[in-house]
């Protein structure tokens, strides 16, 4: 992590020292009180609902041990401060000076429409048992998770793994300047946040600008099996950046060529030739780890070395997550949701799912995809229906649009339409003891309540109190 002096953080800022003559080390970087903040520095972020700057004393409290603040607030907590124009660009900044520190370490941004939480945690595994080195805690994706990935990076570290995201035109490009990376993952383009942008291929590009701002000779690692992608690849071509493909397709550079699934994870071929252990199931995990393979493969790992990490990765929250609650086998996967992330949950549901068990899917909307909403959503209606699933549930607007899809397509099972404003209660009790149960949707239907909802209680939920 960042460790430098306060007085001297102002200065990298361009803001005000306010706390006298003398000036304590700082070693981290905050913006959660609810954190050990233990000799870091708080950066008080406003919000309309949250303001950083109502909670100095609690950071205080917390340990911190200065704090960068955009007003003077009433109470600072007894924290000497530094008074900055703009906390988030005030945030970069400091990132910055701290990246020109990273001598030894190889910077790798990972971007795409899914995949890149997957891709930086089998990363992690893969690279953390040949060195030492860091990464993005979460979905720290953005002007402020980027930042806060970076300073939480060691000069000793080997590598560190930054997640990019992107919500409107022109953030990518402006991230990854910050980040400076050597190696750049590109995990595929899909039909995600369709609304900011316009079109698909103008998603595309805003992907395919992270090449843009690689450093000089850098490495490239793109996923191909989009034709959306090779337009962008073919502008970049005379650019000074090694490239390496990947993908299903037969003109990937690294490619998936067999995969047999297995209880909850799968074994999978590469070239015809390596083959792996994968902990995680589904195809679009096994072509996630190609992108991981050649990554490894870049850094000097042996191919015995990348199966073994392969083989130890565990799914993250909300993202195909195995859970097992009130008798009932749940697969969760509503961190978030686009088109090809819900296909391929309900493609590699029906593929993991026993046969002897009821299959329920509980599908809720994906938001911003623009104008082309209606059509997806009844797009992902029809893949729900070559899942042949027992009971489908549709949630919300968009849910009621994917079972509209599925009966056109020929769906067998029951279907179910509830509104978000029904209580969890209600979609949960559609459930009984036995079943497996996938649960997707975007981020802000917040269908991890009906997860809930089942730890809780078993109250009121058809056939899964004890006998």
């Amino acid at each position: 992590m960042i460790r430098i002096n306060a007085h001297d953080i102002a200065e990298v800022v361009n803001g005000e020292w306010l706390g006298g003559a003398t000036s304590p080390e700082v070693a981290g970087v905050g913006t959660d009180t609810r954190e050990c903040l233990a000799g870091r520095l708080f950066v008080a972020i406003p919000g309309e609902r949250h303001d950083g700057h109502d909670h100095l004393a609690a950071a205080a409290k917390a340990g911190a041990v200065a704090a960068m603040v955009e007003r003077i607030p009433d109470d600072s907590g007894g924290l000497p401060l530094i008074s900055v124009e703009d906390v988030r660009k005030a945030l970069a900044d400091l990132a910055g000076h701290h990246r020109s520190r990273l001598h030894q370490t190889t910077v790798i941004s990972i971007t795409g429409s899914a995949g890149k939480t997957t891709v930086r945690r089998m990363a992690e595994a893969v690279l953390s048992l040949q060195s030492r080195g860091s990464a993005s805690p979460r979905s720290f994706n953005n002007d402020l998770g980027v930042p806060l990935t970076m300073l939480a990076a060691s000069p000793e570290d080997r590598w560190l793994l930054v997640e990019v995201g992107t919500n409107a035109p022109g953030e990518i490009a402006a991230l990854t300047r910050l980040v400076s990376p050597q190696v750049a993952i590109i995990t595929g383009i899909g039909r995600a946040h369709l609304g900011g942008f316009g079109g698909e291929q103008e998603l595309a590009s805003e992907k395919a600008s992270m090449l843009d701002h690689l450093q000089e000779n850098g490495h490239a690692i793109v996923q191909v099996d989009s034709a959306l992608i090779h337009p962008e690849l073919e502008a970049r071509a005379a650019k000074p950046i090694r490239f390496t493909t990947y993908g299903r397709s037969l003109a990937a550079d690294l490619r998936l060529t067999g995969r047999r699934p297995l209880d909850g994870s799968q074994r999978i071929e590469i070239d015809g030739s390596l083959t792996a252990a994968l902990s995680l199931p589904g195809e679009h995990n096994a072509v996630n780890a190609l992108g991981v393979i050649a990554l490894a493969r870049h850094l000097g790992m042996s191919d015995e070395d990348i199966a073994a990490g392969l083989g130890r990765v565990e799914p993250a929250p909300g993202r195909m997550e195995p859970v097992e609650v009130a008798g009932i086998h749940v697969v969760h996967d509503a961190y978030n949701a686009n088109p090809e992330s819900m296909v391929a949950a309900l493609v590699t549901f029906a593929e993991t799912a026993a046969g002897d068990r009821r299959k329920v899917a509980v599908l809720g909307e994906m938001r911003e995809l623009g104008e082309q909403s209606d059509a997806l959503h009844r797009e992902v209606g029809a893949a729900a229906a070559r899942a042949e699933l027992d009971l489908l549930v549709g949630v919300g607007a968009g849910g009621g649009l994917i079972l509209d899809g599925a009966r056109a397509a020929g769906h067998a099972g029951d279907a179910v339409a509830v509104t978000l404003e029904d209580d969890v209660l209600k979609i949960a009790e559609l459930c009984r003891r036995g079943d497996q149960v996938l649960l997707k949707a975007s981020r802000g239907v917040r269908l991890e309540r009906v997860l809930a909802e089942w730890k809780n209680s078993d109250t009121g939920i058809e056939g899964t109190r004890p006998a």
